[in-house]
């Protein structure tokens, strides 16, 4: 569900982007395209629960574009739902001076990114969950890029405690403290009481 309404704010972003380049109003807009004026309001407010893809690929004809749309794997659905009980795990061992931002977007127009959680308070901080580790260096440059995008101050990689993610973490636990420098116990000591890490870490829970 919040992937999808990531979607639906990038493809109103494009809407509106589109209309305004062309001097065009929503009204003309939505009067050639054959829908309400509102309703195109909505949509490009990335707010419409109403708009079919019929619909949206109908306005992007109008404005001169192909919508496209295309289904890409991202694991099982149970994987969403550990993936959410490890976010919850660390949520509770977070401070209320923390404000928590569950599905946090890059603020970048048409960046379909998103941080698992975002943390702001004494300090903003990038969440990224993940219930079992594979390419190390793939994520950690991902990870990178996301906190050089959003503007975060720190990162912090979440990891599910089980024996195949501890064995990943030890293989590879040079390169991980090069840009995941604080441990578990230091990272959530700094969390559970609300002040600014200091520096990314690496959280096993």
């Amino acid at each position: 569900m919040l992937r999808a309404s990531r979607v639906v704010r990038a493809i109103g972003l494009d809407l509106r982007t589109w209309r305004q380049s062309a001097g065009l109003t929503q009204s003309e807009v939505a009067r050639a395209a054959g829908v309400s004026r509102s309703l195109l309001g909505r949509l490009e407010l990335g707010r419409s629960r109403n708009a079919t893809l019929r619909t949206a690929a109908v306005l992007c004809a109008v404005l001169g574009h192909e919508l496209s749309v295309k289904g890409f794997p991202v694991g099982p659905p149970i994987r969403d739902a550990a993936q959410l009980r490890l976010l919850e795990r660390l949520h509770r061992r977070t401070h209320p001076a923390f404000r928590w931002t569950p599905e946090a977007p890059i603020p970048i127009p048409a960046d379909l990114r998103a941080w698992d959680a975002r943390l702001d308070g004494p300090v903003s901080i990038g969440v990224e969950a993940e219930t079992r580790l594979s390419d190390l260096q793939e994520l950690l440059r991902k990870i990178a890029l996301k906190q050089r995008d959003s503007g975060v101050a720190r990162v912090v990689l979440l990891v599910a405690s089980t024996h195949h993610n501890r064995d990943v973490v030890d293989a590879a636990v040079s390169t991980l403290r090069a840009f995941l420098p604080l441990d578990t116990r230091r990272t959530l000591l700094a969390l559970g009481a609300g002040r600014d890490p200091g520096a990314n870490g690496l959280v096993i829970l």
